[in-house]
């Protein structure tokens, strides 16, 4: 199990505990290439979890540099893996991610970067949302 072992290797670097949903958490955030929000978790994830530790997972990856928020709309919040390169707390995953109005996942387009922006010295930019919405190629064909 070749996922396993991402999984576990993920959760020794950033500290955290090996735990039962951790585990399967993460493994379907390996499994699928979009964005995940906790209801797409409850519905997935094999083993039955209260709705409060499943967010609580969420924000201790979202914290620890694990996972990212992808979009949000009205299915809630969708995180998405960070890459390797991200740190701790300050995610420096500066991406575009795409909506499809079909399916209404969110895929992380890694080679898009964000566009610098630049604002006056009177705003202070903690986070840059850069969502392209359209038709994915599997709604598409």
């Amino acid at each position: 199990m070749e996922n396993t072992r991402i999984v576990e290797d993920l959760l020794r670097s950033h500290g955290l505990k090996r735990t039962p949903i951790r585990l399967e958490m993460l493994q379907l955030f390996l499994k699928y290439d979009f964005a995940l929000s906790a209801s797409d978790l409850e519905a997935f994830m094999k083993s039955d979890h209260d709705r409060v530790t499943v967010y609580r997972a969420l924000a201790s990856f979202e914290e620890h540099g694990i996972l990212h928020k992808a979009s949000e709309d009205v299915q809630g919040i969708k995180y998405a893996l960070c890459s390797s390169s991200c740190p701790d707390e300050v995610h420096t995953d500066m991406h575009a991610h795409f909506t499809c109005d079909e399916c209404h996942h969110t895929y992380c387009l890694k080679d898009v970067k964000v566009p610098e922006v630049k604002v006056s010295n009177s705003y202070a930019i903690d986070r840059v949302n850069y969502t392209l919405k359209g038709t994915c190629k599997q709604c598409k064909s």
